[in-house]
């Protein structure tokens, strides 16, 4: 029988195999992990030449029984700190670079039991890097066509110190140049741009080094060459500087040359942003037959943004054309990129009781309105050609005009745009019938043939076409009429309207292309109108006076000892009437205006009632320039007129004279062709 004390005895021994089987810490530590501090680009075994080494054990040790068996080969002084159960190695100074290095922790060591480890580190090798390279750079050595707006990035294989760097760069031939980095890169940019044309050295010195203060060992050279300067841009539009242009305008710039389509996706930076359409279109125009009207991609020399939607009213915009624009085939060769800023206006709802007058402030000639006061200038007109001429319906709400001959007309606002030329024509001249439902326009066929003028219908509901005179359209050519579109011999050039209606719209007498002036009687509705010879010769516009139901015309008949004011009868009778040239205006209150001619052959804008005996009367006088273009302002009381200077083809702005006083002001700076619309 087994005693008690026994039993007892046997349990405590149980109990303290138990415990030392379960509680006693009989296994010797190990090294888990070994890493650098400062690793180069994720490479574990490649290391900077500032990095520490972290031994991991599995346990915690007896930190001395570790650092006395640590070695590094080859030897570097350092010390050992502890962050739990990692040791760190720092060496005391930077590492030597492009060396091999071999960690060692020889066994024995010890856990805080005591337990001794059996294995130890044996020779986990590592090296470090050598001097800091550049890996590339964009462009690369050699490359050509570089853009002149560009920049060129450098790439190092580690981090850089960007001071250092930054300081090491030369550039030949001497430019600015600005920093941007991105990691490992570094991206330049040149401030002013690139010189066209030029082969450019850049230079990373011995200077440069990286984050460690390894210096390059070498100097790194690239060179390239930016593109040629191979077009020129002649015009832009609009152009820089304009105000008040329209809010339907489309940017274009025209090059001295024919241009790459595939070069001008990316060449225009607008701002604020315009979503739109870049095309490359040709110039319109009347020069020979078939004009190019719209833009095309098969190529050309103006490079076309057509916006989706109106610009913003009364807005500032900066548009940026990029040295990207080449000429075909030659990539090598781009234009010059330039910025340039305009301002818009706003639409106009009505042209009542303002001015009308064409202008090449926007940079073509097109059509601008004005307050009275010459204060609020608008475009209305917008396209590449120059407007040659223009007529606006009597209660202000549309405009037609004719630019690289053809002829479009819209709402006062620029809605409702509609080209009223066929394909394959040319017409000139657009002038309204009294009730705005019809036009009359000079055609030509597309072989350039004169087809005389014709009535066409603009409006709903209107009469059909129908030809007035079957020959006396003006020739091909008015997209050649350069500047302010004026004709230094001629009152109003043969492309603009030179008509006038009845105010029943009953007649119409036409100064033609050559000059001579008829009077049709519309009532006819068939092509044999009946067509009345004045044997006038003008080279400006008739006017009709409603108060004395006949038409005024200044001019000149064989036989006559010169040009004169004649009263011409709806039935074609001419009544000679005072000395005067030019274009005629009348009032409401039965006074003509029209130009007389001084001694030194200069124009000034005279004023006569022409059922009176007496002499015109003079109502301007500059020595220095010529008046033209007189029309009288609603209520009659004052007339507005245009000055052109010595060579009588060049604007020297827009005036309005007080018919009673004489007192002359001027409205504008430039422009031509005036019209005070009631």
């Amino acid at each position: 029988m087994i005693s008690l004390g026994s039993l007892l005895f046997a349990v405590v021994a149980l109990i303290v195999v138990l415990y030392n089987a379960t509680l006693v810490d009989r296994r010797p530590p190990g090294i888990t992990r070994v890493s650098l501090s400062a690793a180069m680009n994720g490479d574990p075994t490649r290391a900077q030449t500032l990095t520490a080494v972290d031994i991991q054990f599995s346990e915690p040790v007896r930190t001395g029984s570790v650092e006395r068996r640590f070695r590094i080969v080859p030897y570097v002084a350092g010390t050992l700190s502890w962050d739990g159960t990692t040791a760190i190695f720092t060496p005391s100074a930077k590492l030597p670079s492009d060396t091999a290095f071999a960690v060692y922790v020889d066994p024995g060591f010890e856990d805080l039991a005591g337990n001794a480890a059996t294995t130890g580190l044996d020779a986990w090798k590592f090296r470090t890097v050598g001097p800091p390279v550049v890996v590339r750079a964009d462009p690369a050595d050699g490359d050509s066509g570089v853009p002149v707006e560009g920049s060129l990035t450098v790439t190092f294989d580690r981090l850089m110190d960007t001071r250092a760097v930054e300081f090491a760069i030369t550039v030949d031939p001497a430019v600015a140049v600005r920093a941007a980095w991105s990691g490992e890169s570094v991206t330049l940019a040149f401030d002013p741009q690139l010189a066209f044309g030029t082969t450019y050295s850049l230079t990373v010195g011995t200077g440069a080094a990286d984050t460690d203060g390894s210096h390059l060992a070498s100097s790194f050279t690239t060179r390239f060459t930016t593109v040629a300067a191979g077009l020129r841009v002649r015009s832009t539009l609009p152009v820089h500087g304009a105000s008040g242009v329209s809010v339907r305008t489309s940017i274009a710039v025209v090059f001295d040359g024919t241009i790459d389509p595939g070069s001008v996706a990316n060449a225009l930076q607008i701002t604020p942003p315009v979503q739109g359409d870049v095309h490359v279109s040709a110039l319109p125009a009347d020069t020979t037959p078939f004009p190019l009207a719209a833009p095309s991609d098969g190529g050309g020399q103006v490079l076309l943004f057509q916006p989706t939607a109106p610009l913003a009213a009364h807005t500032t915009y900066s548009v940026t054309l990029a040295s990207v624009v080449a000429r075909p085939d030659v990539p090598s060769q781009v234009a010059a990129g330039r910025t340039w800023t305009f301002t818009t206006g706003q639409p106009t709802v009505s042209g009542q009781n303002q001015i009308a007058f064409t202008s090449v402030r926007g940079g073509v000639r097109d059509v601008w309105l004005m307050n009275p006061d010459g204060s609020n200038a608008r475009q209305l007109t917008t396209g590449l050609a120059p407007v040659a001429g223009y007529d606006v319906t009597a209660d202000g709400s549309h405009v037609a005009w004719s630019a690289g001959g053809i002829v479009q007309t819209m709402r006062i606002d620029g809605t409702d745009v509609r080209t009223i030329t066929a394909p394959q024509s040319f017409e000139y001249a657009p002038r309204f019938t009294p009730d705005g439902r019809s036009l009359l326009v000079a055609r030509r066929g597309g072989d350039g043939a004169d087809l005389g003028y014709w009535l066409v219908p603009v409006a709903d509901g209107a009469p059909s076409a129908r030809q007035l005179l079957p020959s006396g359209a003006p020739p091909l050519g008015s997209s050649l009429l350069a500047g302010d579109g004026i004709e230094a011999r001629a009152e109003t050039p043969a492309w603009a309207p030179r008509a006038a209606f009845d105010t029943a719209g009953r007649h119409v007498a036409i100064t033609t292309g050559d000059g001579s002036v008829v009077v049709i009687d519309l009532a006819p509705t068939e092509p044999s109108a009946a067509v009345a010879q004045t044997g006038i010769v003008a080279a400006g516009s008739p006017a009709w006076a409603a108060p004395g139901g006949h038409f005024v015309v200044p001019g000149r008949r064989a036989g006559d000892p010169g040009d004169a004011v004649y009263v011409v009868g709806v039935d074609g009778g001419v009544t000679r009437g005072p000395p005067g040239s030019g274009s005629a205006a009348w009032s409401s209150n039965g006074v003509a205006a029209f130009l007389a001619t001084d001694s030194g052959g200069r124009t000034h804008v005279a004023v006569s009632r022409l059922d009176s005996a007496a002499a015109p009367r003079t109502l301007t006088d500059a020595a220095d320039v010529g008046d033209r273009w007189p029309s009288f302002s609603p209520d009659g009381q004052s007339i507005l007129f245009g000055r052109t200077r010595a060579d009588g083809s060049t604007s020297d702005g827009i005036w309005v004279v007080d018919v009673v006083t004489g007192q002359a002001r001027p409205l504008a700076a430039d422009g031509a062709y005036p019209r005070w619309l009631p």
